[in-house]
């Protein structure tokens, strides 16, 4: 499947960071999916943010377009590409985690609340992994790296 345009949806801007770093290596255009009129044939590369394991957008997307492939921003250091395509039936589209950031001024909301939960949760944690994850949340952190492209850099190029 040739894809022919990015589509993206972003909460906080890392996700359309992404979006924008892989339209000037490629050079496909670049739609916000809220603002995407492309023809309903066009087939695009999604990328959405993850909320509790749900790639925002992509059920839009996938109603919209013909999706050949996602990737999926988040929080994590990595996530498990079959459970993340499981939990969002991909149904067998080619997928990609990029770990993006977290702006805690950009977040409104409920997500604003989520978070305030996840900070409560992650306060009586003392592992590792846990205290790095509140010091994100607390303070920011951007992990967007163009390093991270390379696996979706290649899908795009076979």
């Amino acid at each position: 499947m040739k894809v022919s345009a990015i589509v993206y949806t972003s909460n906080t801007g890392f996700t359309a960071q992404y979006a924008t770093l892989l339209s000037h290596q490629t050079g496909l255009p670049l739609y916000r999916l809220e603002e995407c009129d492309l023809p309903g044939s066009t087939q695009v590369l999604f990328l959405g943010w993850l909320c509790a394991g749900k790639i925002q957008g992509l059920k839009g997307a996938m109603g919209r377009f013909q999706v050949a492939g996602i990737c999926a921003v988040g929080l994590a250091p990595q996530a498990d590409p079959a459970k993340l395509a499981g939990d969002n039936r991909c149904g067998g589209l080619p997928l990609f985690y990029l770990r993006g950031g977290y702006a805690p001024a950009r977040i409104r909301g409920r997500y604003k609340m989520m978070m305030a939960m996840m900070k409560a949760i992650l306060s009586k944690k003392t592992d590792r992994e846990s205290q790095e994850a509140l010091k994100a949340i607390v303070g920011g952190a951007d992990w967007v790296d163009t390093a991270q492209l390379a696996p979706v850099l290649d899908w795009l190029e076979g």
